[in-house]
């Protein structure tokens, strides 16, 4: 559904999602393995989904310009090792 509204999106909302990383979070021991299967379920719920996405264009008519998406995939891609550490600092440390 088009709103033509560009609102902000917390990707921990998608109840799948959530539930993936946090079966991967229990999953893996290793960082590395946890961030492939982490960018591969981001992958599946987020990339090239049009109720995740905005097109973005020229303001103006410019014969140069393209319009080009950006989906929330895209995003996130762009600070990957931000939201790895993020999400991977996020995992409860055993007692001691």
């Amino acid at each position: 559904m088009t709103r033509h509204e560009i609102r902000p999106v917390n990707v921990f909302e998608h109840g799948r999602f959530r539930e993936e990383v946090l079966k991967h979070l229990r999953q893996y021991e290793e960082k590395d393995a946890f961030a492939e299967e982490l960018r591969r379920s981001l992958f599946y719920y987020y990339c090239g989904k049009c109720e995740w996405e905005v097109i973005i264009g020229p303001w103006c008519d410019d014969q140069n310009s393209k319009e080009i998406k950006v989906d929330v995939y895209m995003q996130i891609m762009n600070n990957w090792d931000i939201f790895v550490d993020y999400v991977w600092n996020s995992k409860r440390k055993p007692r001691e």
